[in-house]
């Protein structure tokens, strides 16, 4: 058993494509639940905001580098994020090791097989699984400063992620709205249901 499987938390993963909202509904996370939710970031952000180069979306050499830097460093918090939270009734992640498979040309069971991810594992890390669609085109969030996918990159990673998350038995579709707003409440709206069938 992980030590995650072992903490007594709800443990609820935010799932999508790039600009599908996962970072503005975190941050609404923490407005309104402060120290009762402990917010796990994206490991991705978290290697290029501390300088690590995007890899090329042509390279798999590259793209294999950084997922398996994505992997030790999503461990990490998964380790550490739950010790330095004692308040939180419940952690939210920022993707899980899991979506690696939605960003490896290969497909998702290559990279179960070549970077030694047990999926089955993984699923139980998670009580529940919000899958957050992508906007339409119109509303696609275009590319901020560290964000190196387009639309087209990003539907692919969409039906990747899917496939791979769909069989987790907490898992849940947050389709796209007309308003990142509207996604936003939705998606509180189903964490407040979640939590009201806590124990």
């Amino acid at each position: 058993m992980s030590h995650l499987e072992n903490s007594g938390l709800k443990r609820i993963v935010l799932t999508g494509a790039p600009s599908s909202g996962k970072s503005s509904v975190m941050n609404e996370l923490k407005s309104i639940y402060g120290k009762q939710v402990a917010l796990v970031p994206e490991s991705a952000v978290v290697l290029l905001s501390g300088g690590f180069p995007p890899p090329q979306h042509t390279e798999l050499a590259e793209i294999r580098a950084f997922q398996n830097s994505i992997v030790e460093v999503q461990r990490g918090l998964e380790f550490i994020l739950p010790h330095q939270n004692p308040e939180a009734k419940f952690m939210v992640f920022d993707r899980g090791t899991l979506d690696g498979a939605g960003f490896w040309p290969p497909g998702p069971e290559d990279y179960l097989k070549q970077f030694a991810i047990d999926k089955s594992a993984e699923y139980r890390k998670f009580t529940d699984v919000l899958f957050l669609e992508l906007p339409t085109p119109e509303m696609f969030g275009g590319v901020n400063n560290k964000r190196f996918h387009n639309y087209q990159q990003s539907l692919h990673s969409e039906q990747q992620l899917e496939k791979v998350w769909s069989g987790h038995p907490g898992f849940k579709k947050i389709s796209a709205t007309p308003t990142l707003q509207e996604k936003i409440d939705l998606v509180s709206s189903t964490i407040k249901k979640i939590m009201s069938c806590q124990g």
